[in-house]
């Protein structure tokens, strides 16, 4: 019988390969802390809304969802105009569950669980057409957290 170490799958049918490419991808805390949005609440999440929340440049949230969806933790759940929204994996495998639990026990910042909750109250409102810079969107945040939001 080949070794994990040899690639041979896990009893759940993944490989020690593919989780080492997982755990790869959440070598970057910023990834790290995108996810752990995504386990703080039910719903999708927008790239407009990431960015906004953890303070964090269009690109660098574009690209770590990519990466995040490419391993397998994230889902592009609808695209509404020029906005995707993400969301959690429905049913992820044994050792991805795991991995998740791991994550959704991290913590997660005062302030950050503050601007998400109230970056999701827009959404409501106005759906996802306040974006990353938006006067109102920073106003609202720096005022709920007294921190300021954009530098």
């Amino acid at each position: 019988m080949p070794r994990a170490s040899d690639g041979a799958p896990f009893p759940d049918g993944s490989t020690l390969d593919g989780f080492a490419d997982v755990l790869g991808v959440l070598g970057m805390s910023r990834r790290l802390r995108i996810l752990r949005l995504f386990l703080e609440v039910d719903d999708t999440l927008c790239g407009c809304e990431i960015a906004d929340v953890l303070e964090l440049e269009d690109y660098q949230v574009s690209r770590d969802l990519a990466a995040l969806r490419r391993a397998g933790l994230v889902t592009t759940q609808e695209r509404i105009g020029t906005w995707v929204h993400y969301g959690r994996v429905d049913q992820p495998d044994p050792t991805l569950e795991r991995l998740l639990a791991v994550v959704a026990g991290l913590p997660l910042e005062r302030p950050v669980r503050d601007r998400l909750g109230l970056r999701l109250e827009f959404r409501e409102r106005a759906g996802c057409v306040l974006g990353v810079g938006d006067p109102e969107v920073i106003a609202a945040l720096e005022t709920a957290t007294s921190l300021p939001v954009l530098d």
